[in-house]
């Protein structure tokens, strides 16, 4: 499995980005279901067949443009991932943003400021309140590297540039479809990676557990 990424959002948001056979041109996804609509297919169901018999799944994570992976799915990988950045809960900055249409709140916390962050996590509800996506980000954003008055057209090289000289660790827990990812990537090291459902992810004492991550975050932000 190739898993292509796009480049980090101010807002810490997780993009959709599509996975597919190797080899293949990757699928446009499918929206997110209204609420009342069936739920979407979990992480181990058969996707729907698409146009020339793939199989088209959906990956949100945070990678490079450019850069791809082959993420484990074994559950030997998933009981065995480290991370390579420790997890920094000191401190902690929290913003809050509702998006306009959907109605969606995503509460960003960042640790131990804002203007200095070692430690981000984004966590995103629905309009009716319900969460539907966890992601977390270990070490410094390439951001802070971006010197002020930087032209528009140089800042995708320059955020490449500087998220790549530095190690960080993602994990992203999308529960809208039931899916996790965790990685460790940059500082001049492979891209290391596992893949699996939320329940299998969330738990993992070596990874903090996420879900305690999750909860300081809310209890910081007040969601």
């Amino acid at each position: 499995m190739r898993v292509f990424g796009f480049a980090w959002l101010l807002a810490g948001t997780v993009l959709a980005v599509a996975c597919g056979k190797s080899g293949s041109a990757p699928p446009t996804p499918a929206p997110t279901p209204a609420s009342g609509s069936p739920a979407a297919p979990r992480a181990g169901d058969p996707a729907s067949a698409a146009a020339g018999g793939t199989n088209p799944r959906i990956i949100r994570t945070g990678v490079l443009v450019g850069e791809s992976f082959h993420p484990d799915r074994s559950d030997e990988a998933i009981r065995a991932f480290v991370a390579d950045v420790k997890s920094d809960e000191t401190g902690g900055e929290c913003s809050l943003t509702r998006t306009g249409g959907s109605g969606a709140t995503i509460a960003s916390a960042s640790y131990p400021t804002r203007r200095d962050s070692r430690m981000q996590v984004s966590i995103t509800f629905d309009s009716s309140g319900r969460l539907v996506r966890f992601s977390e980000r270990r070490g410094p954003t390439p951001f802070s590297a971006i010197p002020p008055g930087t032209p528009a057209s140089q800042l995708d090289s320059l955020i490449k540039a500087a998220d790549a000289k530095t190690r960080t660790t993602t994990i992203s827990l999308d529960y809208a479809i039931d899916q996790a990812v965790a990685s460790n990537r940059g500082g001049g090291k492979p891209t290391t990676a596992v893949l699996g459902t939320v329940r299998a992810i969330e738990k993992l004492e070596t990874l903090g557990p996420p879900v305690a991550h999750l909860e300081r975050a809310r209890k910081l932000c007040g969601v």
